[in-house]
């Protein structure tokens, strides 16, 4: 039986979950240490672009790397001028769309490698190329250091590392990555990933209501019919309803805590559809790409005692389970 490379990643993982090293971009000497990495295609090949936070002669500092593999990519990326570049501090790794299934060599890359970090947050970039991201006039490193707060501070996003990828990948479950646009780096959506490639695109409500089923700690600010609240999850239970001892219907009760933000005092009952939408949008969206092993852990929360039962059941009726999704918000006096 072939084995498959991305399980050898989930062993290193093990090992070197702690390997990582302080994210800070800097210029030490004739050595650039970058902080974000992209990932790209160019005429089959990888190509690897680095930034660091440094600027030359008025510029960002920039290398760029190209090669049929991570390593030789990194390697002419690494020793491709008089300066040395390092990427050992890589805070982001943004992947292009044309890369994608290049992303199980990339954590396998990055496991095997001991100054690579795990804890690099991985994003997918809405497009084929990153040239607008890196070629253009402004430093990528100093906009990148938007979504990292934001990231921080879990607002409207839940950032993925490549350890929780590579995680993820290696016991066959997809992996929902946010997804930013090239020009204004703000969070678009997210992706879900599996077995190589893309397999659906999400747009930033859609992505909100899946961050909801997936049990996500965020927070965002929403508006309706005069009413603006800043929006955050109290729980979202996924519950199995069953016909006997069959798995026949899926409820989602999700509970919310709101805060006004000012400006209008209207009810909350149109948030609470509009949420309630996009968290159907996204459970629809999940069952049409058979991404039912993101949710068989939540599920199965709400009924420990029939988890043999569910866990039989549900990769095979997932994709066809008739759904109920209701929403309450409850405002903070």
């Amino acid at each position: 039986m072939r084995k498959r490379p991305i399980l050898l990643i989930l062993a290193l993982a093990l090992t070197l979950g702690g390997c990582a090293g302080t994210p800070q971009s800097r210029e030490a000497g004739s050595t650039l240490v970058v902080s974000v990495l992209g990932a790209d295609t160019a005429d089959g090949a990888l190509c690897l672009t680095a930034a660091a936070e440094v600027r030359q002669e008025g510029e960002p500092a920039r290398s760029v790397g190209t090669g049929p593999t991570p390593a030789a990519a990194m390697e002419a990326l690494a020793g491709g001028g008089d300066q040395v570049v390092s990427a050992a501090h890589v805070e982001h790794l943004l992947l292009a769309k044309s890369a994608g299934d290049r992303l199980p060599a990339l954590l396998d890359y990055a496991f095997r490698d001991p100054q690579q970090s795990t804890e690099t947050q991985l994003w997918v970039v809405d497009g084929a190329h990153l040239d607008r991201l890196f070629r253009g006039k402004e430093d990528p490193v100093r906009r990148m250091e938007i979504l990292k707060t934001a990231g921080r501070d879990r607002q409207g996003f839940c950032p993925v590392t490549l350890r929780e990828a590579a995680g993820a990948l290696a016991q066959g479950e997809p992996v929902l990555l946010p997804v930013v646009d090239p020009e204004t780096l703000d969070r678009t959506g997210a992706a879900l990933y599996e077995n190589g490639r893309f397999t659906a695109w999400l747009d930033r409500e859609e992505a909100l209501g899946a961050a909801l089923l997936l049990g996500q700690r965020i927070h965002w600010t929403a508006s309706a019919e005069g009413a603006s609240l800043s929006l955050r999850p109290v729980r979202c239970r996924l519950i199995p309803r069953w016909t006997e001892d069959r798995l026949s219907r899926l409820s989602v009760r999700c509970v919310l805590e709101g805060v006004r933000t000012g400006g209008g005092n209207g009810g909350t009952q149109a948030l609470e559809e509009q949420t309630e939408q996009a968290v159907t949008v996204a459970l629809t969206r999940l069952q049409e790409a058979g991404a039912g092993r993101m949710l068989l852990g939540r599920a199965g929360l709400c009924q420990p005692g029939r988890w043999r039962t569910l866990s039989a059941q549900w990769d095979r009726l997932f994709s066809g389970l008739p759904t109920s999704v209701s929403v309450t918000i409850l405002e903070d006096p």
